[in-house]
């Protein structure tokens, strides 16, 4: 099965023509001195990308561990100043009024419907 192609397409003749001449003195088909290229470079720049990703999540981490501490710090504070605080609402007894209906029975007959004979 044929493998796919990529055309490449050179802006300056003068790479196109210094890719000729290294791939001749290797002993090496330009595609093949090309697909190598491009393998170190990729590599080399995955690298380089790797190492920028690891130094921005370590700044990220040293930036966000004090200010989660900051923001818990403040959410206890505000916690216990609440605490120190009246209640808004006082507690009180509330007085039952007698229910003129006769016990075991309901507006809408629930209390028969469980009673227990």
């Amino acid at each position: 099965m044929p493998r796919p192609t990529f055309p490449l397409r050179f802006t300056q003749d003068r790479v196109r023509e210094l890719v000729r001449l290294v791939a001749e003195r290797e002993g090496i088909s330009q595609n093949e001195l090309l697909e190598q290229a491009a393998e170190h470079e990729v590599i080399a720049r995955g690298a380089l990308l790797a190492d920028e990703l690891e130094a921005a999540a370590a700044h990220l981490r040293a930036v966000a561990a004090p200010a989660m501490a900051e923001g818990i710090e403040a959410s206890i504070t505000a916690f216990v100043e609440a605490e120190a605080l009246p209640d808004p609402i006082r507690p009180r007894r509330i007085a039952r009024r007698p229910d003129p209906r006769p016990w075991g029975s309901s507006s809408i007959g629930a209390v028969a419907a469980f009673e227990h004979r």
